[in-house]
């Protein structure tokens, strides 16, 4: 039997094409359906944010991405401010969908976290801060609070870090004075250049710990820093206000006491000094504040002194001594007027008062003595007497009597003397008169 060529071709044509027709599909499925489920795994160097997820299925990933977002939420990975005073962020401003991470999440690489920020709690929070956060800051740090989220990183977001371009920067605040001494002058030049960072404390000791100058330039720094938002931490007034220092920006330091003030916004500062001579400029540099700011001294009262008057025995009678002159006291508020889009606010600074001193006289406790005067009529007359009444004399000496009939005002003599003896008496005693004569003088 012939075979025919042509027919035994297109029979060979049709059983290739029947078997095409029946591997070639089976072959593609299987390597599909193997294919399917290799890729439904990540690879192994696949992170969802900072989570390993090699060799899971996304729905072996998910919970494992969620324990993380709890131990980190748990931890207080994130914090703000300058220096030591950091401040925790609050990790519930963050809210985290996992599932829609996890299934947008590249099986080959992974992903970041899908989250969103409380807004409202976001501004809330950060006007809670002891610095003032500008718009474009608040921007900045809720872009820095989603990326740390995304992450579930840790780290600290420093306000500082924000810094202005030197074409934002201008001059704030300034005072120019007149320099006194060689530790005046000593402290300016350690003033030349300082940079006060958000939440940073200045202490003016750490310039100069002599107590005049140190009182002297506080008290200009006083002026400067009470025209802007800055906080004054420190500050106390002398009991009487000392010579070349402004009634109103006062500052006393000495041992026990400082002048210090804490920046409160959220942006750096500069302080320079700038010295001609013995003439110096304080300025304040830095971003503009979002607040007009000026300082004002009203309320000046003079206080009126008292006389206090004491007594003393060392003076002599009737002498007074100004001991003390008397001064009068003075007093004086500062105001801050902050005027933003919220209207004007007047807040009291400080209200300084320095008493005043009284005046002190001094007077004798002793008693003046009253005159002595003697009349030169009453001796005359004394005189007069003694010279022409003989008879009392004569009476004294010859009165024997006297003595024995005048109890009232006997007079015994230191030496007695007796009378005369008669030489022929005539008759009875001598010594005793008779009855109804006269006593008379003995004749000798």
């Amino acid at each position: 039997m012939m075979i025919n060529p042509k027919r035994f071709a297109v029979h060979t044509l049709l059983l290739v094409l029947l078997i095409a027709l029946i591997y070639v599909p089976s072959f593609a499925l299987i390597s599909f359906t193997g294919q399917a489920s290799v890729s439904e795994k990540f690879s192994e160097s696949a992170r969802i944010a900072s989570v390993p997820v090699s060799g899971m299925t996304r729905e072996e990933a998910k919970p494992k991405v969620q324990k993380a977002i709890t131990t980190w939420s748990n931890k207080t990975p994130l914090t703000i401010g300058t220096g030591e005073e950091l401040v925790p962020v609050p990790t519930t401003l963050v809210t985290f969908k996992v599932d829609e991470a996890v299934e947008a999440a590249s099986l080959k690489k992974g992903g970041d976290l899908d989250v969103t920020l409380d807004e409202p709690g976001v501004e809330a929070f950060l006007s809670t801060q002891p610095v003032v956060y500008t718009p474009e800051q608040t921007t900045a740090f809720k872009a820095w609070l989603t990326n740390m989220g995304q992450q579930l990183e840790e780290g600290n977001y420093d306000p500082a870090a924000s810094t202005t371009s030197p074409s934002t920067e201008e001059v704030v605040s300034s005072v120019s004075f007149t320099t006194r001494s060689v530790a005046e002058e000593q402290m300016v030049d350690a003033m030349t250049q300082v940079d006060l960072k958000a939440g940073q404390l200045m202490n003016t000791k750490t310039y100069g710990m002599d107590g005049v100058a140190a009182s002297y330039i506080g008290s200009k720094l006083y002026e400067l820093f009470a025209k802007t938002p800055f906080e004054i931490v420190e500050r106390m007034p002398h009991d009487q206000l000392p010579d070349g220092i402004t009634l109103g920006y006062d500052v006393r330091i000495d041992e026990k006491t400082d002048f210090a003030v804490r920046n409160t916004q959220a942006s750096s500062y500069q302080l320079i000094a700038t010295k001609t001579g013995s003439d110096v400029t304080l300025e304040l540099r830095g971003m503009p504040f979002k607040e007009t700011v000026t300082a004002v001294l009203e309320g000046e009262k003079s206080i009126p002194y008292r006389t206090i008057t004491r007594y003393s025995a060392t003076l002599s009678a009737g002498t007074t001594s100004d001991t003390q002159s008397g001064s009068e006291g003075t007093s004086i508020e500062l105001y801050r007027i902050i005027k933003s889009n919220k209207g004007e606010e007047k807040i009291l600074v400080a209200l300084d008062f320095y008493a005043a001193t009284p005046a002190i006289v001094t007077k004798s406790s002793q008693a003046e003595q009253a005159p002595v005067v003697t009349p030169p009529a009453e001796e005359n007359q004394d005189e007069t007497t003694d010279q022409t009444d003989p008879e009392s004399e004569t009476t004294d000496q010859t009165d024997p009597e006297s003595d024995v009939t005048s109890p009232d005002a006997p007079a015994t003599p230191d030496t007695p003397t007796s009378p005369d003896t008669p030489d022929a008496p005539t008759e009875g005693d001598p010594a005793s008169p008779a009855e109804g004569d006269t006593a008379e003088p003995a004749v000798g």
